[in-house]
């Protein structure tokens, strides 16, 4: 075996927001309720609120192909109590008291990645159910859910998965699974991959590795699986992973837990140099991205992914499905199941279980239909117990205390819905969302007096100019309107939530969320989006946990709690009525929690207020007494009392460890980068992926050390700083910074000279202009889009087709913003090319492009907002910091502007970024003139005044007759400028400097560009510039790549102009005209510099 073929390196980035399984300790104080807050009086008039009107129709749920109405669904079952905390299945607790139990769904999958090309429309979201049974169930897909997959090696072309095999180990109510894929290049080259998938709802990764030659298979025979008797004694801890596996699995390389920067930069750097690599991104709730390279031709590959997950609670059962992927050519899965005593456990489809001393065992090999599902049957309390050998014993459980209920609290009488109708939503939870809606409505006619509904995507909506009075008019009007609705577009939950801050008709009202929470598009942060909402009209937030895949718990939970509402579980028809009417309940306060026999007790979302049976995810540390209960001290307006939940039978198991370490690292990630140190090392240490640390492998320890990794040893940090006091130790002294935007600013550019692949020095002159900025600088919105069409009919029916069915065609949906921009304007198209960006939303290069394309539609803070998350996840990219410039430069955000254009001077980048510097002090050069002669507003004159003289030396040049930039959105791309000027000269990399002085910067040859062509003194005539198409990804069967070109005639000088174009480069063609430039002659004398300044 060659050494290249040996060299593999795997790295988990997961920027994951986990889900709210993963969260926090509790008795902590927290900063006062957005509840309380009141609007300000003689606050300004809201801004001009667009409405739409609509026609009466009869009564359909959403259908894609807007036939004819479904099938209504079957009454609904009995109310089931509310769903458990788990990653999906957590309370929402409030900081000032919230009015209903939050407790929300497990994480069986439930979500959409793929379906059947014919499937043309969708049905809605129905109960899934046994036949003969009245069973409380899931909600049923219209499309396939978690474990989807599918192997890319680029735009269209796909490599064949040629079996998964799964061992699930259900321990009381969390699974352990482990997935082995198996993928063919059936090909005879090499390629790069990308293998999707989508994983469920609370899931979080804990191992990976990739192997090349995973088996050696005869001809294109389905890979043999390991049989049932075996796969009952295989582990599911990393060292029993590898072990089981040795006789099949060659040159295999397992992860190791690392800070998330050293882990991107290790995967970059090591690709650039042609060794091999394989790569998993966590790119939005649930959903996985993995890179992996070399897929030889005509090799098997083997790769081997285990997560742990909740299982979801209906009624009195514990439920888990698993998510049959499609289009693979053989599957098979095992199933080991520890359930309580007393529990009886029934599996669909039905197959015979082979009984051990303490597990169950189920086997099945290409199991029909499309979930496998294991149903126990009202277990007892339980827990599960652990040890750890470096930092002693755990224990995590599900409790729900009973308690009689005070009386039902006062809600709003005014309400505000925001919807969510972007394509995530496509077409089950719109289903689930338009059900909710009226029940909600229908079943408080006597509370909720009257209501309005934002509908959002990229954009939002009001239906109406006013709120309207709630009854059954109305909700027949709203229900017409809602199903002639398109699905499409990415999710911006943050713009959605300020554009209700402004709903008129209302002096203050509650919101009711209906959405995933998933926010792909616009503000990121979920503290800074909640913190908007302080002394607004907005009262309390409620939100629901279906339990389909892709939904961002954290955000929920975050959201709800911090403004006095609640999350609640929906994971079925028969909890639709319950949770109609569930913000009614009065919720008791959290004072504190003790077990005998534990310590450092926490529980998932870092709950404030507890309802009469509510579900809690509760670990702590230490090994609890026999016959143990968690004791709870509640406070309610009639005074205090304990509250006792039994912790019930002790299940031996892993899950504990990490169950207590997925709610410590969630709940201390939150409140980053003030918790940064802490964080990664919880993180590292119990092998949580998310916010800061990832997983990385490389080939040998001598690699590592390369990169400064390092093995460390968190076990004494973890052992002397409890979870729970990092927490409220952390609130107590940096509450204030949470969700403000200059201070997250500030501690991101302090932190930037340790992060790995950066070299830079932050100049002391430059940190004290950054302080004297207000907050205000640090804020950038976008300004709501002037969208003219929402309507299903009005979309083209084969993209319609590809929305319904989430797959997209990247040629296609281009083409569909290009009619829309020509039709309907830039921000209809971008809605359209924003579906893309909802698809596949940890796609650095479409996010590039997106962004590129929106600048160009005169849409720069909707691109701003797409350039940070690149930003975020590739800091050692110096590039993403000019395009962050150049788009706040339009918005006219100078302060900021300023502040990326310093970043990208004080970095010293590498060599493959050819003359960046020298282009990027050419464009701050401009904003800073630009600022000191009064046409840009600054908060810091002086410093502009001073830097001004400064960076003018560094560029060389204070005024030229034409300046051309170019840059572009692909890595390992070269692209080469070339300009053809009137007498026939072309400057080009083999001729950079011409007979008339044009002048062309380093040929950049390996990344993203900038390149740049100069000439002084141009004479008449015309210049043609032209983009040479020499060479992109060699490891990509195909991939886009799009050219940004920028020319500035006159610059420098009063009668400076900026033309911008984006080209996108076809496959098979050299040459790619840009623009032309026509310069005549003008009478009189030749405009002056704006400023005359001495040369260098």
């Amino acid at each position: 075996m060659t050494s290249r073929a040996r060299a593999f390196l795997v790295l988990l980035v997961l920027f994951v927001t986990l889900s709210s399984s993963v969260g926090g300790c509790g008795g902590s104080s927290a900063p006062p309720s957005m509840a309380e807050a009141q609007a300000p009086a003689g606050e300004a008039a809201p801004a001009a609120v667009e409405s739409m009107e609509t026609e009466s129709a009869p009564d359909s749920r959403y259908d894609a192909d807007d036939a004819k109405p479904a099938e209504p669904p079957p009454p609904p079952a009995a109310p089931a109590p509310m769903a458990p905390g788990a990653a999906a299945s957590m309370p929402a607790p409030t900081s000032a008291p919230p009015r209903a139990p939050a407790s929300v769904g497990g994480g069986a999958p439930r979500s959409a990645v793929e379906a059947k090309a014919e499937e043309k429309g969708a049905a809605a979201a129905k109960p899934k159910s046994v036949a003969g049974s009245d069973e409380a169930t899931t909600w049923k897909r219209a499309q396939s859910g978690a474990h989807a997959v599918r192997v890319e090696i680029g735009d269209r072309e796909a490599l064949p998965v040629r079996s998964v095999q799964a061992k699930v180990a259900i321990d009381g109510f969390m699974a352990r699974v482990v997935l082995d894929i198996v993928v063919k290049n059936n090909r005879p080259e090499t390629y790069e991959g990308t293998l999707k998938m989508r994983l469920p709802v609370g899931a979080s990764p804990y191992y990976f590795a990739f192997g090349q030659d995973a088996m050696a298979i005869a001809g294109d025979a389905v890979p043999a699986f390991f049989p049932a008797e075996r796969a009952r004694g295989m582990g599911g801890e990393p060292a029993e992973i590898r072990s089981a596996r040795q006789s099949a699995w060659q040159g295999v390389k397992e992860a190791r837990m690392v800070p998330k920067e050293k882990a991107a930069l290790a995967y970059t750097q090591t690709v650039r140099r042609n060794v091999d690599p394989a790569l998993l991104e966590w790119a939005g709730p649930n959903v996985f991205n993995t890179r992996v390279f070399p897929l030889v031709g005509g090799k098997s590959h083997r790769i081997v992914l285990g997560y742990d997950v909740p299982l979801t609670r209906i009624g009195e059962d514990l439920e888990y499905s698993f998510d049959l992927p499609e289009n693979v050519g053989s599957k098979a899965i095992d199933f080991a199941v520890a359930a309580p005593q007393g529990a009886s456990v029934d599996v669909t489809p039905a197959v015979p279980a082979f009984s051990g001393p303490d597990k169950r065992f189920y086997r099945f090999d290409d199991p029909s239909g499309k979930t496998v599902t294991v149903r126990i049957k009202k277990p007892g309390a339980a827990h599960v117990v652990a040890t750890d050998a470096a930092t002693g014993p755990y224990f995590a459980a599900d409790i729900a205390p009973q308690f009689p209920a005070s009386s039902a609290a006062k809600g709003e009488e005014n309400v505000l819905f925001l919807v969510d109708t972007s394509l995530s939503s496509n077409p089950d939870r719109f289903n689930v969302w338009l059900k909710l809606l009226d029940a909600i409505l229908a079943n408080n006619e006597d509370t909720i007096k009257h209501y309005n509904v934002l509908f959002f995507n990229i954009e939002q909506t009001f239906w109406k100019p006013r709120f309207v009075t709630n009854d059954a008019a109305s909700r027949r009007e709203l229900k017409t309107f809602a199903e002639g609705l398109a699905l499409e577009g990415a999710t911006d939950l943050g713009a959605a939530l300020a554009r209700a801050t402004t709903a008129p008709g209302a002096p203050q009202f509650d919101v009711f969320l209906l959405s995933d929470g998933a926010a792909t598009w616009g503000e990121p942060d979920a503290q800074m989006i909640t913190k908007r909402l302080q002394k607004t009209p907005v009262r309390s937030v409620y939100a629901y946990q279906t339990g389909l895949a892709g939904t961002d718990v954290d955000a929920l939970t975050l959201l709800t709690r911090e403004t006095g509402g609640a999350l609640f579980s929906v994971t079925g028809d028969a909890e639709v009525q319950k949770a109609s009417t569930a913000h009614k309940s009065r919720p008791f306060r959290l004072v504190s929690a003790r077990v005998s026999g534990g310590s450092d007790i926490l529980f998932a979302g870092r709950p404030r207020f507890v309802f009469p049976g509510q579900t809690l995810r509760v670990a702590g540390r230490g090994t609890p007494d026999k016959d143990a209960a968690v004791e709870l001290t509640l406070e309610s307006g009639s005074g205090t009392q304990i509250v006792k939940a039994p912790l019930g039978q002790a299940i031996p198991s892993p899950l504990a460890i990490r169950g207590y370490g997925q709610i410590a690292v969630a709940q201390i990630e939150e409140l980053a980068p003030a918790t940064e140190t802490m964080a990664k090392a919880y993180s590292i240490h119990f092998r949580v992926p998310g916010k800061t640390s990832s997983l990385l492998m490389l080939e040998s320890e001598a690699d590592y050390q390369r990169f400064g990794i390092v093995p460390e040893d968190f076990a004494r940090t973890i052992k002397s700083a409890s979870a729970s006091r990092v927490v409220e130790d952390t609130l107590a002294l940096s509450a204030s910074a949470l969700g403000n935007p200059k201070a997250t600013f500030l501690r991101w550019i302090d932190g930037l000279p340790t992060t790995p692949g950066v070299a830079l020095t932050v100049p002391p002159s430059f940190r004290q202009a950054l302080n004297q900025m207000p907050e205000e600088s640090f804020r950038v919105d976008a300004a709501p889009l002037a969208v003219k069409s929402r309507d299903k009919k009005s979309i083209p029916a084969p993209v319609l087709a590809d929305l319904t069915a989430h797959k997209l065609d990247y040629d296609r949906m281009t083409t569909e913003a290009e009619r829309r921009r020509a039709s309907l304007g830039p921000a209809d198209a971008l809605k359209a090319l924003s579906s893309l960006v909802e698809e596949n939303p940890g796609d650095a290069v479409l996010a590039r492009d997106v962004g590129v394309t929106a600048m160009s539609f005169g849409l720069p803070a909707d691109a701003f907002h797409l350039f940070r998350r690149v930003a975020v996840a590739r800091p050692y990219e110096p590039q993403t910091y000019r395009a962050m410039a150049q788009t706040l430069a339009r918005l006219g955000r100078t302060d900021l502007a300023m502040a990326y254009f310093e970043v990208g001077l004080a970095g010293r980048w590498e060599a493959r970024f050819g003359e960046f510097r020298k282009i990027l002090a050419l464009e701050y050069f401009d904003l800073l003139q630009r600022a000191a002669r009064g046409d840009l507003k600054t908060h810091v004159p002086e410093y502009v005044k001073n830097r001004l003289p400064q960076v003018a030396r560094e560029t060389q040049l204070q005024s030229a007759d034409l300046v051309v930039m170019i840059t572009w959105n692909t890595d390992a791309t070269d692209i080469d400028l070339h300009v053809t000027e009137p007498n026939g000269d072309v400057c080009y990399f083999g001729n950079r400097q011409t007979q008339l002085g044009g002048q062309l910067t380093m040929d950049v040859t390996q990344g993203y560009g900038p390149e740049m062509y100069v000439l002084k003194n141009a004479t008449d005539g015309k210049y043609k510039m032209q983009a040479h198409y020499f060479a992109s990804d060699r490891n990509r069967a195909s991939t886009r790549t799009k050219v940004q070109v920028i020319v500035f005639e006159d610059f420098g000088m009063s009668a400076q102009k900026a033309t911008e174009k984006v080209i996108t480069l076809e496959y098979g063609k050299q040459k790619h005209d840009l623009l032309e430039i026509v310069r005549k002659a003008k009478p009189g004398q030749k405009p002056k510099p704006t400023l005359e300044m001495a040369g260098p």
